[in-house]
């Protein structure tokens, strides 16, 4: 993905967002966050009904009908639902989902965009560093498979520290790590970035079983033959 996609001019060109999330900053957008939030109900609804379905047996065996039972399991669901799907919404509207720095050219300040409102503005002086995690998995001798490649973006203030967020698949950690530097370097601020290398395990060989024309197959035709 162009580092672009992750900084980019913001809607009325007077800033530039680091953007982690699309959306928020607003009531409207906020709404849209707790709509969202609604997917934790039939989520929960999958991830219950076992339990469910025995509480409602053993509550049948000890002596309760079915009907009081599947009453009791019902409340308890949407009990339940209901808790998650608040948690779920108010992280939601809590969640970081950008950092404007303004003016564009040449920033002096810069806010926070959560899913319910933007934060007010602070200068520049106050962004100690941006952190760039990348971390890549390489290939083992013979594995076809690409190198996996996955990127983290930490802000850190005077009053502590944003993230990490994980950058969206295929970002261009060179290309973001530059744009970074050229856009927050005039202000005196620092652009860390490490990387971390790693080989990918090769699977194990499966042990056992049966191998076409080894000592199992000459057994077997062995004995086939004896037996004639």
């Amino acid at each position: 993905m162009p580092a672009d996609e992750v900084l980019r001019p913001g809607r009325d060109g007077a800033t530039v967002d680091l953007v982690f999330e699309p959306g928020g900053g607003s009531w409207p957008a906020a709404a849209l966050l707790v709509l969202r939030a609604l997917v934790v109900l039939p989520a929960t609804g999958v991830v219950a009904l076992p339990v469910g379905v025995i509480v409602v047996v053993v509550a049948v065996i000890i002596g309760a009908t079915f009907a009081a039972a599947a009453t009791v399991c019902a409340l308890l669901w949407v009990s339940g639902a209901l808790v998650l799907w608040v948690l779920f919404a108010v992280a939601e509207l809590r969640s970081v989902r950008r950092v404007q720095f303004a003016p564009a050219r040449a920033p002096t300040e810069l806010r926070f965009v959560l899913g319910a409102r933007t934060g007010a503005w602070a200068p520049i002086s106050d962004l100690r560093h941006v952190r760039l995690d990348e971390s890549v998995e390489e290939p083992y001798e013979g594995d076809p498979a690409p190198a996996a490649r996955t990127l983290a973006i930490t802000v850190v203030t005077s009053t502590g520290g944003e993230g990490p967020h994980s950058a969206p698949k295929g970002t261009d950690a060179d290309a973001l790590h530059r744009s970074l530097e050229d856009l927050l370097g005039p202000a005196g601020v620092r652009v860390v970035r490490r990387t971390e290398r790693r080989v990918r395990r090769k699977p194990p060989v499966p042990s056992g079983g049966w191998v076409y024309g080894g000592s199992g197959s000459a057994n077997s035709g062995g004995g086939f033959s004896g037996g004639g």
